[in-house]
């Protein structure tokens, strides 16, 4: 049965779930982050997943950067399956901006994250859940 890995479960929110993936929120004010999280059982690798299921995953990715591109006009987005220290396959999904306190570096350990304050929080995944929902 399908469980959300220890860490993705400390460090992210939820927002919603598409037809494959789990929609979260990495809990970071400093830069617009979600993880996508296909709910299957024992999945570590991209190549884990059978040929529909990568096909369902390349889209829900595209529709993540959309939403991001949409509500937070990024200079660029940042796309990537790490896994080093989480080895349960997640897909970073980080709109980035030339002003981020981690540019043009990645966001991995450049900083301490600084959580969301509650009504931020709240603002900022219902603005989440309505463009996954209208599908920009």
């Amino acid at each position: 049965m399908f469980q959300l890995h220890d860490q993705l479960r400390r460090d992210t929110l939820a927002v919603c779930r598409m037809k494959l993936c789990l929609v979260q929120l990495m809990n970071d004010a400093q830069y617009p982050w979600l993880i996508l999280i296909p709910a299957a059982d024992n999945l570590t690798e991209i190549a884990d997943l059978s040929e529909k299921q990568r096909k369902l995953l390349i889209n829900e990715i595209a529709q993540a950067e959309r939403v991001l591109q949409h509500i937070y006009k990024p200079y660029k987005l940042n796309v990537g399956a790490l896994g080093n220290m989480v080895p349960q396959l997640h897909i970073h999904v980080i709109a980035r901006f030339q002003e981020d306190p981690a540019w043009p570096a990645p966001v991995w350990g450049r900083l301490p994250p600084r959580p969301y304050e509650e009504a931020a929080l709240r603002a900022t995944i219902a603005k989440l859940q309505n463009a996954f929902i209208a599908r920009v």
